[in-house]
């Protein structure tokens, strides 16, 4: 029973792990495009307004992956409490430390971000 508890803990964990990379992959490729978009209208002297629309989209997918890897970092909390229900012991799963401490108010109270140009 413990060994199934296990095997399930560690599948679970390997998935979760990939989601959480991808999340914070996706969120750095759309900043990165986001600062190329403004970069190579500069280089090409086209003016300001060019591409602002793509450039708000990409800027409004850019938060939402934010808030998307905000979401998995309370899933990572939940499946810790989920762990420790059914009994297993700690194992470190995370990249390098251990779960954060997060307090989350609010709908999610996302972190204060500002745009600087």
């Amino acid at each position: 029973m413990l060994n199934e508890r296990r095997r399930a803990a560690d599948l679970v964990a390997a998935e979760f792990l990939k989601a959480e990379a991808a999340a914070d992959q996706a969120a750095l490729l759309a900043a990165s495009c986001m600062t190329t978009m403004i970069d190579q209208r500069s280089k090409a002297k086209l003016p300001v307004g060019t591409g602002l629309e793509a450039l708000r989209l990409v800027s409004d997918a850019a938060g939402d992956l934010v808030r998307a890897r905000h979401r998995l970092v309370e899933a990572h909390l939940a499946l810790v409490e989920a762990r420790d229900a059914i009994g297993l012991r700690t194992i470190g799963y995370g990249d390098q430390s251990e779960c954060p401490e997060v307090e989350f108010t609010g709908a999610m109270a996302p972190a204060k971000l500002a745009v600087v140009a």
